[in-house]
């Protein structure tokens, strides 16, 4: 048997397509090119923004690194060819692939005194949308004005309203919480086993960006933020409920581990903080629909640049109270930097045990102790300060009701809710001077509004009836109670109209007077009789002026 061997194709329009497709924010963009003036060693990074006369869209990253030279810019534009070394931040060659998706693609750059070189890739999307592989031109510069560095400028990037994703704001948050600009090795600086491991552990960059689109601009730290300690913070009286610990804010580590698993070298650093509202809020500027609980918590970072929120690593439900970053450099990524490829692995699952451990023993009893504590008597104090000033108000109302003016019983207001309403029912038919205005009701023999029935009666025969109680009447067409679990409604008003459909719990009913009666009828001609107190009031409160008037 001839045995024949045979290579996989690969559709490369398709595949570039796919990559630079796979982009879950667009912000990721800066992200990749951050990194790589990070790994060029640059020392100054400018992030432009701008609109041309002709309405185009540019995001520039402009940088003084080492610059690329002809074979460099080569597998800047290749698949998986990539020009990281080991130690940077990314080592697949993809990242840059993500910028195909705009309508050119612009780079400059030059390594130290040596030739200048323009690259230009010209509708790079509407190429891979036509399965068509996109090319580029590179071009020698005369005089490109800088002695090393690189630019590259994106234009027209295939999103709508890129402005609110590339702007001041939005970009300062992304970079300090999310890029090689906000990452925090400086707390880990000292750490001898880790500048073996990591570049540049003493170095950041000055990062500024120039949103000329709104026309601001301004530096940013190139580190990660952490809100300054403030552990005593003052007493806001303006605040309502949590006065003190608003402010406050506690720093954690910073906490370093390490071992061998299989021979090879595993560690993790930990640091962060546990902090107050006003804290966290003044180091982020969330985005439309993000909220403090979804941005707070513990993330993983490889490179001390944050990729993954992994929160239930915590088994807390106040996880979001805290800020803390975990860093291995045992973590895997997959390809577009936003997940864990070898979270199944030993040392990971190492890594996740020393993360709880830490937690455990160092951060939560120390925040539960000191900041959980704070807040909790807070609440305590504010509980006691609504329950006075709901009895302020409920004296407040209460000097505003009409009196019920019915001496014999021991009510003196109008009734407010449906457990008042139960509460005057079950005074006026216990008193001799009332109770004959009822014939239809004569004792309560249960009430609870947690029962499927709020009242189960005795009628004038002694057999046992299901009662209703509603402050107002068309409350029982809301509340939707099936027909048939009871035989009675008792309200304080009758505010629907007589001989008017409505629908009770699916079937269609109407509310007539029969005598001396008013009932609701179903459309299959089961009546429930409906007794107003507001009506039997005024007959005993007329009934009463009659006899003093005789």
């Amino acid at each position: 048997m001839c045995e024949k061997i045979f290579i996989p194709k690969i559709k490369e329009a398709t595949v570039f397509k796919e990559i630079a497709m796979n982009v879950i924010n667009p912000l990721e963009i800066i992200r990749e090119g951050l990194s790589n003036s990070y790994d060029a060693d640059s020392k100054n990074i400018s992030i432009t923004v701008d609109r041309s006369e002709l309405g185009e869209f540019t995001i520039g990253i402009k940088d003084d690194g080492k610059g690329m030279d002809i074979n460099t810019i080569h597998k800047f534009f290749n698949l998986g060819d990539s020009n990281k070394e080991k130690l940077g931040i990314g080592e697949k060659g993809l990242g840059t692939k993500t910028y195909f998706k705009s309508n050119r693609i612009i780079v400059r750059t030059r390594m130290l005194d040596k030739e200048a070189f323009e690259v230009v890739m010209d509708t790079p999307w509407m190429k891979l949308m036509q399965s068509k592989v996109p090319e580029y031109t590179v071009n020698k510069l005369d005089d490109w004005g800088f002695r090393q560095g690189t630019e590259i400028v994106i234009v027209n990037y295939q999103i709508d309203i890129p402005e609110r994703y590339f702007n001041y704001e939005t970009l300062r948050d992304y970079i300090l919480w999310f890029t090689a600009g906000g990452n925090f090795k400086n707390l880990f600086a000292n750490n001898i086993n880790l500048q073996k491991r990591i570049k540049n552990m003493f170095t950041s960059p000055s990062i500024t960006i120039y949103d000329n689109v709104y026309e601001t601009s301004g530096k940013i730290p190139g580190v990660h933020q952490f809100f300054p300690p403030q552990e005593m913070p003052e007493l806001v009286d303006s605040e309502v409920k949590y006065k003190r610990s608003i402010n406050y804010c506690r720093h954690f580590g910073p906490f370093h581990r390490e071992t061998n698993i299989n021979g090879k070298h595993v560690s993790v650093q930990l640091y962060g903080t546990v902090s107050g509202f006003n804290c966290r809020k003044s180091i982020c500027k969330l985005r439309q629909g993000e909220t403090h609980k979804s941005r707070f918590g513990l993330y993983l970072s490889k490179d001390f640049i944050p990729f993954i929120k992994k929160s239930e690593l915590l088994g807390d439900e106040q996880y979001y109270h805290y800020h803390l970053l975990a860093n291995s450099q045992n973590f895997e990524l997959t390809a577009d930097r936003n997940n864990l490829s070898n979270e199944e692995h030993m040392e990971i699952k190492w890594i996740y045990e020393q993360i709880k451990d830490i937690f455990n023993k160092y951060i939560k009893p120390l925040a539960e102790r000191e900041y959980f504590t704070i807040r909790k008597k807070e609440e305590e104090e504010h509980e006691i300060r609504c329950k006075f000033e709901s009895i302020r108000k409920n004296f407040a109302n209460l000097e505003r009701l009409d009196d019920l003016l019915i001496d014999s019983i021991p009510i003196q207001k109008r009734p407010r809710c449906e457990y008042e309403v139960a509460l005057l029912f079950i005074s006026l038919i216990t008193n001799l001077d009332t109770r004959i205005f009822f014939d239809s009701i004569t004792k309560v023999v249960s009430y609870s509004t947690k029962s499927s029935t709020d009242m189960i009666c005795l009628d004038k025969n002694n057999g046992k009836v299901l009662v209703e109680v509603e402050y107002r009447l068309s409350k029982i067409f809301e509340h939707k109670h099936p027909i048939g679990t009871y035989d009675y409604v008792i309200c304080w008003d009758i505010d629907i109209e007589e001989n008017k459909m409505n629908e009770l719990y699916g079937v269609k009913a109407v509310l007539v007077s029969r005598e001396s009666k008013t009932v609701i009828v179903s459309e299959d001609n089961i009546e429930i009789e409906v007794i107003e107190l507001k009506g039997i009031v005024n007959k005993i409160i007329s009934c009463n002026l009659n006899r003093i008037a005789k």
